[in-house]
């Protein structure tokens, strides 16, 4: 099998000063969502995944439903031109969210919580979870966790990209995502999960990194009430999951966890 074959979607082979290697891709992608357009720096793969969940996760997007239509077209170097996703809306999004959408820079949620200092502020827009769903016992969560070790291979293979899932209680992988950029991760695997027609309300999401107040707040605007992250909670995070009502464990490596905050769905 040639190191062509071998390669992961998301990592492209450069030569070194002895040797090559294979390096995770890292290239532009536009966003547009009627007349509003995010350009943001990804790994290529699952860009229709990225849009939606970035769309859902932003609060841009209330349901799946309401995207009329959504369509790729590849960039061209030559030309300085970014691949593009184009998708349409039954709506136009609220105006209280529609700032989110006229950024030109990496996507991140910081953008919009400016002089907002509690939890409750970030919250205002979100629904609430549903009380002690899923359910999962403690010794089921190792098993969580290789599962979505095993779908790293592009971590494996370049060491540079962070990961997302999102699942069942049981185990069931409902989306997962690779990227550069933990944001993007963790949209594609929101985005995949909801275009599968699955239900983020009854979802747990694993996170590769730290549990940063941004991609807690991402998992609360689609519902998600339970997350797990294999390194820390930020003091904001916490308190946005202790006022939600949502599980927050960190430190997350096999059987050893830390458990922050639970809210009835650890058994």
């Amino acid at each position: 099998m040639s190191r062509a074959e071998e390669a992961p979607e998301g990592a492209i082979e450069r030569r070194l000063s002895a040797g090559a290697d294979w390096l995770v891709r890292e290239e532009p992608l536009l966003i547009q969502v009627r007349d509003q357009s995010v350009l943001t720096m990804r790994t290529p793969g699952h860009d229709e995944d990225l849009a939606i969940g970035f769309l859902l996760a932003e609060g841009v997007l209330a349901d799946v439903a309401d995207v009329t239509s959504i369509d790729s077209t590849p960039g061209n170097a030559d030309a300085l031109e970014p691949d593009t996703v184009r998708v349409g809306l039954a709506k136009a999004p609220a105006a209280r969210v529609a700032g989110r959408l006229t950024r030109t820079h990496e996507i991140r949620s910081s953008c919009g919580i400016c002089g907002l200092v509690s939890a409750d502020e970030l919250l205002d827009d979100t629904l609430p979870l549903l009380s002690g769903v899923p359910r999962i016992d403690r010794a089921e969560i190792p098993g969580l966790l290789a599962k979505f070790h095993a779908g790293q291979v592009l971590f494996r293979r370049t060491g540079a990209c962070h990961a997302a899932a999102v699942c069942t209680a049981e185990g069931t992988i409902l989306g997962f995502g690779e990227d550069v950029g933990r944001h993007n991760a963790l949209d594609k695997a929101i985005g995949q999960a909801a275009r599968g027609g699955h239900d983020l309300d009854h979802a747990i999401c694993l996170l590769s990194g730290r549990a940063g107040f941004d991609l807690v707040l991402k998992c609360l605007r689609v519902r998600i009430g339970f997350v797990i992250s294999v390194s820390a909670a930020s003091a904001l995070s916490f308190d946005l999951c202790a006022s939600a009502g949502a599980t927050l464990i960190g430190f997350a490596r096999g059987d050893d966890f830390k458990v922050y905050c639970d809210s009835g769905r650890l058994a």
